[in-house]
């Protein structure tokens, strides 16, 4: 289609190239060197119109298709950053609730550990005197015992020394012939005898 009216073109003015020379009156010398200069004229245009429909027609298209992508990635980001200031948005207007419910979280866990180091507390004690009081009991025994031993060595001590008190060389001398008595089955001694020595004030 171009083609044609290009060379439609090319006709129009090789036709009209005399004309222009006969109205100018000019030589046939000049309508020829005319007609040369307008025929050179369209040579170079269209040249120049293949040119740049070889060359720079695609460089114009890729570069369309340069802007209308990086017009698309535009919208796009304008897209992704709308929807990150309305999440912002969005997190902002939550943030007195959410400080609201950090606040309340840390108050409770606040008061189970208040609790849960009283009844520690209180459990630790009860234990502490639950060992004191068996330590007591434990050191009352102790103590009893030790005034049971020290109450039978002075009970024995005293009848240790009542009995050496008493012991006169008769009395050691009954009490030998009793003890002989008795091994050697004999009645040596009379028991009357016996108590009657041993019943010394």
């Amino acid at each position: 289609m171009r083609r044609v009216q290009l060379r439609l073109l090319v006709g129009l003015v090789l036709l009209a190239a005399p004309i222009f020379a006969e109205e100018s009156g000019a030589a046939p010398e000049q309508s020829g060197t005319m007609i040369w200069q307008v025929l050179n004229f369209f040579i170079l245009a269209a040249a120049l119109g293949w040119l740049t429909k070889k060359y720079v027609a695609p460089l114009l298209a890729s570069r369309s298709i340069e802007i209308r992508e990086g017009l698309e990635a535009g919208k796009k980001a304008k897209a992704d950053a709308d929807a990150r200031a309305a999440e912002v948005q969005r997190k902002i207007a939550n943030l007195g609730s959410e400080i609201a419910a950090l606040r309340t979280g840390a108050k409770e866990e606040r008061d189970r550990e208040a609790e849960r180091l009283r009844r520690e507390t209180q459990a630790e004690i009860a234990r502490i005197h639950l060992q004191a009081e068996h330590e007591i009991e434990s050191a009352g025994k102790q103590a009893r015992l030790e005034v049971r031993r020290v109450g039978a060595r002075i009970a024995i001590e005293l009848a240790e020394n009542q009995v050496r008190a008493r012991m006169s060389p008769e009395v050691q001398a009954a009490l030998l012939q009793g003890f002989i008595a008795d091994l050697s089955g004999s009645d040596l001694v009379k028991p009357s005898a016996f108590r009657a020595a041993t019943n010394v004030d």
